[in-house]
């Protein structure tokens, strides 16, 4: 594997985040633990993925001297595989929902999407970037993982409230609170992988 198609390799692995995103909203929306099946199918490829190209990283350093690009790459796998394992955490959270027959309030669903879909959009960004790099949309990618982190923090609290207040269960509000932070580190690790960049 040389390094062009290591790049090619790693903008397909930012297709997957984006495919695998799609199906756990689709599978939310609709309460249907089939489609985020699907999803987590697409998080264990990533794996194999990163596990196949850390080896070849590591064969391609023994006859390079761009070693430094080379490690770009690898920080740039390993932000990608969390970023699965970030997107599979709201997904068993998510089966637990379904399986605890635990209900969210409908202000906090649209909380939730608002959060989600913002930093759906850090990661499509993201792909984009990282098949054309470029400093505006590098930029837009970092501001946009402030916004999506300020709403997760804004959330977590109007939650807590409704949490006090006896409008939702303590399992419920602790599904909720942790779908939202993985969302939230889902979007910095967008906002990471761009940064690795020197354009």
């Amino acid at each position: 594997m040389n390094i062009g198609e290591i790049k090619c390799a790693i903008i397909s692995v930012s297709e997957k985040l984006c495919a695998m995103l799609d199906l756990i909203e689709k599978g939310f929306m609709e309460n249907k633990p089939d489609i985020l099946a699907e999803a987590m199918k697409i998080e264990h490829d990533i794996n194999d993925t990163e596990k196949n190209l850390t080896r070849n990283i590591l064969e391609l350093s023994k006859t390079t001297d761009n070693k430094k690009e080379l490690i770009m790459f690898e920080q740039m796998i390993e932000a990608l595989e969390r970023m699965g394992d970030e997107a599979s955490s709201i997904i068993e959270r998510m089966e637990i929902k379904m399986s605890e027959k635990l209900l969210f309030s409908d202000l906090g669903v649209k909380q939730f999407n608002e959060t989600y879909y913002a930093m759906r959009d850090s990661v499509i960004m993201m792909r984009d970037f990282l098949k054309n790099p470029n400093d505006p949309l590098k930029e837009k990618i970092v501001d946009n993982g402030f916004r999506v982190k300020d709403l997760v923090e804004k959330y977590r609290k109007e939650h807590a409230e409704r949490l006090v207040r006896g409008l939702c269960t303590p399992m419920g509000a602790n599904m909720y609170f942790d779908m939202l932070d993985f969302t939230g580190n889902l979007a910095r690790h967008s906002s990471n992988v761009v940064k690795l960049f020197c354009i």
